[in-house]
């Protein structure tokens, strides 16, 4: 019988050291790891060298601590500047329109004329200068012109849903800038939908189910409307702050153009495409269409910095042109050395340079031509190795004396320095791995002088206990070298 438990404990101990890992792969640092040092001083009257195995120790902590700190390959998004550059543009005095035969990465529909999504980007060389005096390229009124209709807004506003539309205001010409939002869904009785000022609570369906009883609210007033499958519906908020409601029958986009065109401040397109009535539940579903005006410019009037409108309602085009006015402070001569370049106020990013001509000196003597810039913005993907860091945050609890481990934590690999003799955290390992096993190690240190032990954790295979000890402070020291050297 004797026999057979001998084999069973000695299966026991090869299952548990089988997990020992010779090259020391797993994962071990201060933050996951405790060492549990020996306090015992006297041992049937011989002094023990605790003071050397806690030196040892704490050398081992130290190099727990910079086995937490690694390098970390991590791949992060940057942006990266980059330009696009068109040929380059001589200057004869022509009326000259930017084409994507010059520029094919312009990132703007340039047109000939501005037709359908098309925009005009012209320089008018007439009125651009070499000033010899300041030895830079001079711009004037008008020498610089977008024009575009009301089907395209390059403009800086923002927002990618933006709508411009002409007008004449107090007997001057005007546009209105309008961002609009499109939206639809589902929504059942007495649920509500907000879109801008307005909300809509659907109350009832008929039993017919093609109309329905909604309650629209604003900050100006509250109704109960009756509201019909496949109609439309506009509430809009005029200059004045008068609040309308309309119905239409048919696609009311006329109306819609007039409204926008008289400068409503809010406009709310509501169309309930299906009103039904199911066994459980009542539902509309519906789509919508929200603009909200952003704000006018009139003729003449400044869109940003130099930059100045011309507005054309009969046909529906817009100018922006560069304004140059020398009686005006606000409008002074425009000029750009190599250094410099004019920022167009439009999206894509457009610039214009001038490319200067220079003598064997390099000084500048003239100019070559003018070349457009698109300056630009990409992502792009890149690795970067950088510390990564994994230390305890908790000194006290990283290196404990044998008096303070009462059990094996579940969470942790813990380290236990010194022979049971100096080191009572022996006992535990006699709770968790029972005698028969703990007296095997010990026969080996008594063997071999020393061990580096390295068994799984009986409460959690992910963590290790690990025995440095040996029979005298000395081999202790060896066998924390050795545990050391395998990593």
């Amino acid at each position: 019988m004797k026999g057979k438990i001998a084999v069973l404990m000695a299966l026991l101990f090869l299952t548990a050291t089988f997990g020992m890992v010779q090259s020391y792969s797993f994962k071990i640092n201060s933050a996951n790891s405790v060492i549990v040092l020996p306090t015992t001083k006297i041992a049937n009257g011989v002094p023990l060298h605790i003071g050397e195995d806690a030196i040892a120790g704490s050398k081992l902590g130290a190099f727990l601590v910079l086995q937490g700190i690694t390098e970390g390959a991590y791949a992060v998004k940057v942006t990266v500047p980059v330009e696009y550059h068109s040929v380059l543009i001589e200057d004869y005095g022509q009326y000259y329109k930017l084409n994507t035969i010059d520029m094919p990465d312009v990132g703007l529909n340039v047109s000939d004329e501005p037709v359908g999504h098309g925009i005009v980007v012209a320089v008018n060389f007439s009125r651009v200068f070499y000033n010899s005096t300041a030895k830079k390229a001079q711009f004037n009124d008008r020498s610089i012109e977008i024009i575009f209709n009301e089907n395209t807004t390059p403009l800086k506003l923002g927002s990618e849903n933006t709508k411009i539309v002409s007008s004449t205001v107090n007997g001057k010409d005007a546009l209105y800038i309008y961002n609009y939002t499109k939206g639809k869904g589902m929504k059942k009785i007495d649920e509500s939908l907000t879109v801008g000022i307005w909300k809509i609570k659907f109350q009832d369906i008929d039993t017919s189910g093609n109309n329905m009883l909604v309650e629209v609210s604003s900050p100006y007033k509250k109704d109960i409307k009756l509201m019909y499958e496949g109609r439309h519906y506009i509430l809009y908020l005029d200059s004045s702050n008068n609040e309308h409601y309309e119905e239409y029958t048919s696609d009311p986009q006329t109306r819609i153009n007039e409204l926008l065109k008289a400068g409503v401040k809010d406009m709310l397109v509501f169309n309930p495409t299906n009103i039904f009535q199911g066994q459980n539940t009542d539902q509309v579903i519906y789509n919508y269409t929200y603009y909200k005006k952003l704000r006018i410019y009139q003729d003449g009037e400044i869109y940003s910095g130099q930059w100045i409108w011309d507005i054309d309602p009969a046909n529906n085009l817009f100018t922006l042109y560069l304004h140059v006015n020398t009686s005006n402070k606000k409008f002074p001569k425009v000029f750009i050395d190599e250094n410099d370049m004019i920022a167009l106020p439009i999206n894509g990013g457009l610039h214009i340079k001038a490319i200067f001509e220079k003598d064997s000196k390099g000084n500048v003597i003239g100019i070559q031509g003018y070349k457009f810039i698109r300056i630009d913005s990409l992502q792009k993907t890149v690795t970067i190795t950088v510390p990564k860091v994994e230390v305890t945050s908790n000194v006290e609890e990283f290196i404990i004396n044998d008096t303070e481990l009462t059990k094996l934590p579940s969470n942790k690999n813990v380290i236990i320095v010194g022979g049971w003799v100096s080191n009572k955290a022996w006992k535990v390992l006699e709770s968790a791995y029972g005698s028969e096993m703990v007296a095997s190690i010990k026969n080996e240190i008594n063997s071999k002088g020393y061990v580096v032990k390295i068994l799984r954790n009986p409460y959690n295979s992910n963590y290790r206990v690990i025995i440095l000890a040996g029979k005298t402070h000395k081999e202790t020291e060896k066998a924390i070298e050795k545990f050391m050297a395998g990593f």
